[in-house]
């Protein structure tokens, strides 16, 4: 008797353990067009559990243990993989999104980065499934970080069916970035030559320049803190801004082309106001804050997509680049709290104007939401670029408290021309947010669209992103007007700039060294010393340089040191700038680019 209790005993204790450890997970699968998708096979990778979709999408799946992965299959989609945890237990919508299935086609040839490269490659499938490449399945990856030295890179294979044998993956799209801050005078001469036309036509001067860096008593950048460029004689807010991850921001006088004559002051919470800035021409407006080291973890990045018929010949490759950058943010930034958000927009008299994810921490809720979008409507070159940003700027939560916020506008044409005004007010509006535009222009647009983008790059400090047609993919892209640009994959470049405007030494850490593989060669093999330094340092060179310049570690110039002909030997001083890692950037005298690190510890 006693041996049978004892048995009953154990056996019920065994099924209240495994009715413990074992979790039943719900979900929905869907198809790109947001069909249910039935018959998919949903299991765990050691298989130790599977299940089979219904005609709904529905499923119910029991997990052993967590966290583990569930694989998505079926014929006509391609296999994807997700990580669940216990929150996946807790999501009453939990759902996945598969797109088109590739079907494989021809080896295709790549040349990356001065190697050669044979690689399967995937055509969409005329299938009537509809399904997504597997997360896990990546481009080539790159040397020299990302960059590209071979004019062709990938070739479109050349089966019969037009679209249907276009290669679609991640690491496929390229693009080059212009960073106006970085070549501050070129911007100036191009502005009242190239581009005057565009300028005068959209009312956008960005040309007084007010650089402003905010640091506290230990000289320590100050992230996060809102300043006001102020008109002395009517107290009106002229520009508005918040300091980036450097501690740095941007204000502009007359951005509107009104031409009217002012002094100005710049203010700032808790301190002493600037009552006669400096345009940036004669250096950056230093303010010292008696305010501890405190940056916040939080970083929201959103993403604003033209998905009019015109970006048809992209969209699908951009959702496929976009899904990689963000799982790769995500992967890269374990330390931060990542929030992520998106915009698609059309145009007036399309199906929709704009529709939106808010902030989202499960990054899977915003990756199906980019992946049910396709290209449909407009028709006309201008689009509503202005709704999309008033639905980024009004509808996402932008936190108040982010160390950064950034926003992508990825698009292929301009606002329309009775949004001229509304655009201004909603480049302030950016601005006095602390929200960084970085536009990623695409195929079919002009320079009157590359000027407005750069121009809402300078305003927002943000930065300037093209496609380029080293990828073979979509119609032809402009070129920049610049002097030199570097074709990198899209994906790479995107998440550089989001990696530099995240980046900030932690209070506990300010001798921390930046490492960005975006930093040219020291060609020269200038010489500085003392390097760290406490703010005074001598610059050595064998050869005669023709330009000299301090920038922060991401490029953006904060000073241009005076050289000659004869000169080898220069005196700075960095004791105005807080703890960082800067760049000694110089130009050789057959037009090299070169740089060295400089570390300044006061």
């Amino acid at each position: 008797m006693r041996l049978y209790t004892t048995t009953c005993l154990l056996l019920l204790t065994s099924i209240v353990s495994i009715s413990i450890s074992a979790q039943i997970i719900s979900g929905r699968v869907f198809g790109e067009s947001g069909k249910p998708a039935s018959h998919v096979t949903v299991q765990f990778r050691n298989k130790s559990s599977a299940a089979i979709t219904n005609a709904d999408g529905k499923f119910t799946i029991t997990a052993k243990r967590l966290p583990d992965t569930l694989v998505f299959s079926a014929p006509g989609y391609e296999s994807y993989r997700v990580i669940v945890t216990e929150e996946t237990v807790k999501d009453p919508n939990f759902e996945i999104v598969l797109l088109s299935t590739r079907t494989k086609a021809p080896m295709a040839e790549v040349m990356v980065a001065g190697r050669t490269k044979r690689e399967e490659s995937y055509s969409v499938s005329t299938d009537d499934g509809e399904a997504d490449k597997a997360i896990r399945i990546r481009g080539a990856t790159t040397n020299s970080g990302g960059y590209i030295r071979d004019k062709k890179l990938f070739m479109i294979d050349s089966m019969p069916g037009g679209k249907d044998s276009v290669i679609y993956r991640s690491g496929l799209l390229t693009a080059g970035e212009v960073n106006d801050f970085n070549k501050w005078k070129m911007w100036e001469d191009f502005q009242e030559n190239e581009f005057k036309i565009y300028s005068d036509h959209w009312g956008l001067y960005p040309k007084q320049r007010y650089s402003v860096q905010l640091q506290n008593k230990d000289h320590i950048a100050v992230i996060g803190q809102p300043v006001f460029l102020i008109n002395k004689k009517t107290k009106d807010t002229v520009w508005s801004a918040v300091t980036d991850n450097t501690g740095k921001a941007e204000l502009w006088a007359d951005m509107h082309g009104l031409k009217y004559e002012s002094d100005y002051v710049i203010v700032s919470k808790a301190s002493q106001d600037v009552n006669s800035p400096s345009i940036f021409a004669n250096g950056v407006n230093r303010i010292d804050l008696n305010s501890p080291c405190s940056a916040s973890n939080t970083v929201d990045i959103a993403f604003a997509v033209d998905a009019t018929g015109s970006m048809s010949d992209e969209i699908d490759f951009l959702k496929i680049e976009l899904e990689d950058v963000i799982r790769n943010t995500f992967a890269q930034h374990p330390d931060l709290d990542l929030h992520v958000g998106s915009v698609f927009y059309r145009d007036r008299g399309d199906e929709y104007l704009s529709r939106h994810i808010d902030f989202q921490t499960d990054l899977l809720k915003v990756l199906n939401f980019i992946k049910l979008q396709r290209a449909g409507g407009g028709g006309d070159m201008p689009e509503a670029v202005d709704v999309a940003l008033q639905t980024a700027l009004d509808s996402l939560h932008w936190s108040s408290s982010a160390r950064t916020r950034i926003l992508f506008l990825v698009l292929d044409a301009p606002p329309h021309d009775e949004a001229k005004e509304k655009m201004f007010e909603l480049i302030r509006k950016a601005s006095a947010k602390g929200v960084r535009i970085v536009p990623v222009v695409c195929s079919g647009a002009d320079k009157s669209t590359e000027f407005i983008m750069r121009s809402i790059a300078l305003a927002t400090n943000g930065d300037y992103v093209f496609l380029t047609d080293d990828s073979g993919v979509g119609l032809p892209h402009i070129k920049p007007t610049t002097d030199v640009f570097k074709v990198e994959f899209l994906n790479s470049l995107l998440e550089r700039i989001i990696k530099q405007m995240v980046f900030a030494n932690k209070c506990s850490e300010q001798k921390e060294v930046e490492n960005f593989k975006n930093t040219p060669l020291n060609i020269e093999k200038i010489k500085i010393y003392p390097n760290p330094t406490q703010g005074n340092i001598a610059i050595e060179s064998k050869k005669h340089l023709k330009e000299i310049y301090v920038t922060d570690f991401t490029g953006k110039i904060l000073m241009r040191v005076e050289t000659n002909d004869k000169q080898t030997k220069w005196y700075v001083s960095l004791s105005a700038y807080p703890n960082a890692t800067y760049l000694i950037k110089y130009i050789t005298a057959d037009d090299q680019w070169g740089a060295e690190k400089v570390v300044l510890i006061h």
